[in-house]
């Protein structure tokens, strides 16, 4: 028997016994029926729900106006724009509180280090929030992730904008992040079910683009909405509520777009849904917890997700670094207060532009002509040519800001070093999701990109807590060198993968893309 013709998870097996698997359920799992059309469990799986045929559980026809791909343009936009401007606003909040550290060292009487702990605790759950809504979003689709996620944002940041405790400034800063921060991983699924593959590279860049955006321009934000508002700290959270409340509308529009669910909520409807089997409270409950620790799992067992992850963690955590070394090098070395200082940051937003000009060339001339050459069948490595770029621009970015800085070179100099330090970290960044997307597909791509947000966010939390002694130690050109010379170490990553990705890929533990 032919295998299904209309989606990826869905297959009749030619097994001479009459059997045939039919379509992976809400909760991913498989069930088989018998030729006088019996249901039974399969052999290694237990059921959840059980479907009456296979043809039921796919899209009625190629046009099939349930299915995201054949939604209307403007809606396409609105589910693609909602995930992109969410992301901007969540990251934001990381860095806008950096221009306030010093009013909560004086508010609470704390140490530098310690009142740095709301951005790192707030990083912190960028670790786990995607691990936790991901995989969840897999088994029980997107839409109430980004609804709850929105909620819990917004909540959690309003107690910590109002605390006067400095324990509960940081429980709740990480509490929002954790809430908030499963869109991030999220997302990518959603640009996956709405756009073709090759089109949700190119729609992908804006939602890519956020994570770097906003913790870059969040302390210039922070910086002069405190100028405006007597330097209260609370201001520079208040703020990423007022950025992401005109956004409830938009939450409250937006559809279910994951196929599994699109498809068992119809079949539901219908009444074609032959009976339910329920497990218990406890099993259930098991399979959530194992399902959530799936991106540990896969950044673990998988050599890809690892170095891949270690790639662009080390670029990420640089730019968070930002943070304490530019304060340190532009106020001791110039004289700078904090809103010049932010304005300092223009330079990496640039380098981003370029790296998105660089990304939509190689997209025109490399990937798409394969794309028609090959009828689609195009290999995931053919997104790995802006990183062939990337990965010499971040040394280069980190050894000019390392070495210009003092009081006979104009500040413009050591400026300009973001321009090439933010267009290799973006470059490598863009062509490391779209390659981890292309390369694990729609099934396990909210997962692959929450097991690289393990690695980034875990190093982007810990960096700013340690980069101000390191400069003090062993002074600016120095300290600027270590990080440096770390980047050029990782120059051949993307060099390894292009050339050897095919078999790395055949060694993966999760099904991959076979071109």
């Amino acid at each position: 028997m032919a295998s299904s013709t209309y989606g990826p998870n869905f297959y009749l097996s030619s097994s001479s016994t009459s059997t045939m698997a039919l379509p992976l359920s809400p909760r991913g799992k498989y069930m088989e029926t018998t030729s006088d059309g019996e249901a039974s469990d399969s052999n290694q799986q237990p059921v959840v729900e059980i479907f009456q045929t296979s043809d039921e559980l796919d899209w009625d026809s190629p046009d099939d106006p349930d299915n995201p791909r054949n939604w209307p343009k403007w809606k396409k936009i609105l589910h693609s724009a909602m995930p992109s401007i969410y992301a901007f606003g969540l990251t934001t909040s990381i860095s806008t509180i950096v221009a306030g550290v010093p009013f909560i060292m004086q508010d609470f009487k704390v140490s530098r280090t310690v009142a740095l702990l709301p951005v790192t605790f707030y990083t912190l759950g960028f670790v786990f929030g995607p691990c936790i809504a991901s995989p969840i979003s897999e088994l029980y689709g997107r839409r109430w992730i980004y609804l709850s996620n929105f909620i819990m944002l917004i909540v959690f940041n309003a107690i910590a904008a109002g605390s006067n405790s400095f324990p509960v400034l940081i429980i709740f800063r990480f509490l929002a992040a954790l809430g908030g921060s499963g869109v991030l991983a999220v997302g990518a699924a959603t640009l996956s079910d709405i756009w073709t593959m090759q089109s949700a590279g190119r729609v992908g860049i804006f939602y890519i683009l956020a994570p770097f955006l906003g913790p870059t321009l969040g302390p210039l934000i922070g910086a002069y909405i405190l100028e405006n508002r007597d330097n209260d700290w609370r201001w520079s959270i208040w703020i990423i509520l007022c950025i992401l409340a005109p956004l409830t509308p938009g939450f409250m529009m937006m559809q279910e777009t994951s196929k599994d669910i699109i498809l068992y909520q119809r079949a539901k409807k219908r009444g074609t849904l032959q009976f339910e089997k329920h497990e218990s409270f406890l099993v259930e409950l098991g399979k959530i917890a194992r399902a959530m620790l799936r991106p540990l799992h896969m950044c673990a067992i998988e050599p890809l997700l690892l170095f891949m992850g270690l790639y662009t963690a080390f670029s990420f955590a640089m730019t968070f670094s930002l943070f304490g070394s530019y304060v340190y090098v532009y106020q001791n070395v110039y004289g700078f207060d904090s809103k010049q200082i932010g304005l300092c940051y223009i330079a990496v937003v640039v380098g981003y532009l370029f790296a998105l000009i660089t990304f939509a060339y190689f997209d025109a001339t490399k990937y798409r002509p394969e794309v028609i050459r090959t009828g689609g069948k195009v290999a995931p490595e053919y997104r790995l040519y802006t990183a062939l770029v990337g990965c010499w621009l971040v040394p280069i970015g980190l050894f000019w800001y390392a070495w210009t800085p003092r009081p006979s070179v104009h500040w413009i100099v050591p400026v300009m070093a973001g321009l090439p330090f933010g267009w290799g970290t973006l470059a490598n960044f863009l062509s490391a999701m779209t390659y981890i997307v292309e390369t694990y597909g729609t099934a396990n791509s909210a997962s692959a990109v929450a097991s690289n947000g393990v690695v980034r966010f875990t190093l982007g939390a810990i960096f700013p807590l340690f980069i101000l002694q390191v400069y003090q130690g062993v002074g600016i050109q120095w300290a600027g060198s270590i990080f440096a010379f770390i980047s050029v170490a990782f120059i051949p990553v993307p060099w390894v993968f292009f050339f050897k990705g095919k078999a790395l890929r055949k060694r993966s533990h999760y099904p991959t893309n076979p071109n």
